[in-house]
């Protein structure tokens, strides 16, 4: 089965995968078309050394410590999850802790995702954009 598949940062496609972070941001709507479809997540050989202090404000603190504790090479480079995106739309203020990220003083568009499954990694390259892998017809 071919999936449409986002790479994002890590530890940000983990916190997806875990639940942790259902709402994906960004500055523009080039996503707006994943709304309905089952997506595919992939996370980037790419660290964001920022996103705990971002996500700070939003994160537990055993959150935080697990975090500080993931691997930051085991998984990247490689799908690691699927969701759904059940919408896509502006967002809020009040979108910020399911984001965990501020999204009141700064304008970004979100894709709602549920149903956050973690997978056996599929190693392959990420992209920018969003870009189309096979999957096992399992997942």
């Amino acid at each position: 089965m071919i999936v449409p598949v986002i790479s994002l940062w890590m530890p940000w496609a983990n916190w997806v995968v875990l639940g942790w972070k259902d709402i994906e941001t960004r500055l523009h709507k080039r996503f707006y078309g994943l709304k309905g479809k089952k997506i595919a997540i992939h996370a980037s050989l790419k660290w964001d050394d920022t996103a705990i202090e971002q996500a700070r404000p939003y994160l537990r603190d055993w959150q935080i410590e697990q975090t500080n504790f993931m691997n930051r090479n085991k998984f990247g480079g490689a799908i690691i999850g699927t969701a759904c995106c059940t919408t896509a739309r502006e967002l809020t203020d009040e979108d910020s802790f399911r984001a965990l990220i501020d999204c009141g003083t700064v304008k970004r568009q979100g894709l709602v995702l549920a149903y956050p499954k973690i997978v056996k990694a599929i190693p392959c390259r990420g992209k920018q954009g969003i870009w189309y892998a096979e999957m096992p017809e399992e997942l």
